[in-house]
């Protein structure tokens, strides 16, 4: 880039320099690995006899200079080799990578997401055992209900913050460990439950478990590979959904206090969290750099060669991240940093006024207004599962963005066809108008949410923060997730019999399944197989362009 003399003597001088140098040590750590991985391993043939390269200078050899006397950029030199040996470059770093570690911690990591799974989904089964089948020596209200359901969220935005800072001084795996006591408390107050006071306490100290939103998909990012990151944290709202799906089978053949029982005892399989590391990135930031080693080479395998990936953490210690790591509210000062928590911020909010805390909380009145019975949900079962694989294979291969666009419009039409299949309904005023044609379309939703909306914003939430950032900046989204959900659980469990069935409902799910699509295509960055600096250079544009470092963007980018 060539750059006017009279432009170096402006007030933006300092800045223009400090990225120069920054994208000029860039460019040389790549001519040097390009440099090294193009040599060969064994011992170098000797030289043709007569065969030459005719203009081409060799290697060892310095560039010739033009006629004007300066020597050209060296960039056959050095893209050459690259070229000639990708295939042996991705041979030598997946060398010795064994994905059992990682696919083990991502597991063992989720099984307190399947407990809190439960705990959310508990309540749609449990309301025709309380209500109406005596299971505790009161009976709530209809209002009392719409709280025991509500306080859960409220729970879980409280103690969002709180665990999201935690996790910053010790570490994610001991986070996840801590949400064992107030989701076990949780359960035994409803065990022993005597008034709806009780039912309060209990389901707002489950609630507390909330944080897991938080927690497990940053510790999934940490520790997966880049090229598996997706897919591995996509396993979240996996065992998130099969945990609702479990109190929703379990809550059509138990009494609710086995019920209530059998998932204090599930508690137990969260000890074996015990057994999995810490995430590489905490030892580093702590200077643990031998216990780093360890835990990549547990995830990794012990034949896999670390060093590319410490000196990745390496490279992303910048010195504004140790800055930020000694005051984590600095942070908010960079513009990019307030713009990746109100992009997060606007999907966590989207995704609850999709219409997942109704399918969740109120799924069964639903189907209920559709006049079908209680065995149907089966079939919105089998197509969250599905919808699951679908995300899971195809989020590393596709993208985030292309895979969140096309899942949101099927989930757009699909939720319109149910609205105009309500509003036909009470216009001819014909009960077996709908039902199957409902069914499909509904299931087609799940589908679409589970495969696109549901998983992702969780995944995006991480990999939009810089790592000093995570802990707070997921932290305030999920807790906005949290309120929001509590305001729609409060407006539908205010009149839900006669709500639900009307057709304003799924066209606001329509509407914003088509927000989302679009906010998809303007201001969601692929984020795909990037790490989170180069993520960070591409929220500066309209459309999401990548940043160009020059004068007039050294501005913008010095807040970073």
């Amino acid at each position: 880039m060539i750059v006017p003399c009279g432009a170096l003597r402006t007030i933006k001088q300092r800045r223009f320099h400090a990225h120069r140098r920054y994208f000029w040590t860039f460019e040389a750590e790549i001519m040097v690995l390009g440099w090294c991985w193009g040599q060969p391993e064994t011992e170098p043939e000797p030289p043709p006899k007569t065969e030459t390269r005719g203009t081409e200078p060799q290697a060892s050899q310095p560039p010739a200079l033009d006629p004007a006397g300066d020597p050209p950029p060296p960039v056959g030199p050095i893209i050459r080799p690259i070229i000639h040996t990708v295939p042996s470059m991705i041979s030598e770093i997946t060398a010795g990578e064994d994905n059992t570690g990682q696919c083990l911690a991502t597991v063992v990591s989720n099984i307190g997401t399947f407990c809190f799974g439960i705990a959310i989904g508990w309540s749609a089964p449990a309301e025709a055992l309380v209500m109406h089948h005596n299971a505790y020596s009161f009976t709530p209200s209809k209002q009392e209900w719409t709280w025991v359901c509500a306080l859960l969220t409220i729970g879980a935005a409280t103690w969002s913050i709180p665990m999201g800072l935690l996790m910053k001084t010790h570490g994610c795996k001991w986070v996840m460990m801590l949400q064992l006591v107030p989701i076990g408390l949780g359960w035994s107050m409803l065990i022993f439950a005597n008034s709806v006071y009780m039912l309060y306490v209990g389901r707002f100290m489950q609630g507390m478990c909330g944080a897991l939103c938080v927690v497990v998909p940053t510790y999934t990012v940490e520790i997966s590979h880049i090229r598996h990151r997706g897919a591995l944290v996509s396993v979240f709202h996996g065992a998130f959904m099969l945990g609702v799906m479990y109190s929703y089978a379990i809550g059509t053949f138990l009494d609710l206090w086995i019920i209530n029982i059998s998932n204090l005892v599930l508690l137990l399989l969260c000890l074996l969290q015990l057994l999995i590391p810490e995430s590489p990135a905490y030892y580093w930031a702590r200077g643990k750099f031998s216990a780093a080693d360890e835990s990549l080479r547990w995830l990794r395998g012990k034949k896999y060669d670390t060093s590319r990936e410490m000196r990745q953490l390496m490279l992303e210690g910048t010195r504004s991240d140790m800055a930020i790591h000694q005051n984590i509210m600095l942070g908010f000062k960079r513009k990019k940093t307030r713009r990746s928590l109100c992009r997060a911020s606007a999907l966590t909010i989207m995704q609850t006024l999709s219409g997942s805390t109704v399918l969740i909380f109120y799924s069964i009145h639903i189907l209920l207004s559709m006049h079908l019975n209680y065995e149907c949900s089966a079939a919105l079962a089998v197509a969250e599962i599905f919808g699951f694989l679908v995300c899971f294979m195809l989020v590393d291969l596709v993208g985030r963005r292309p895979l969140l666009i096309i899942t949101s419009l099927a989930t757009f039409c699909c939720t319109l066809y149910l609205g105009i299949c309500f509003k036909l309904k009470l216009i001819t005023d014909h009960e077996n108008s709908v039902p199957g044609a409902s069914l499909v379309s509904m299931s087609l939703a799940s589908l679409a949410y589970t495969a696109g909306l549901g998983p992702l914003t969780w995944l995006i939430n991480v990999e939009l923060f810089v790592k000093p950032m995570r802990p707070l900046g997921c932290s305030l989204s999920a807790t906005l997730n949290w309120l929001t959900a509590f305001t729609v659980i409060m407006w539908y469990g205010s009149g839900h019999e006669h709500r639900l069935a009307k057709p304003g409902v799924f066209f606001l799910m329509a509407t914003v399944s088509l927000l989302v699509c679009i906010y998809g295509i303007i201001f969601l960055p692929e984020t795909k197989g990037l790490t989170p600096h180069k993520i960070q250079q591409r929220l500066g544009g309209f459309m999401n362009q990548r940043n160009v470092p020059t004068i007039d963007s050294s501005s913008d980018d010095s807040d970073d």
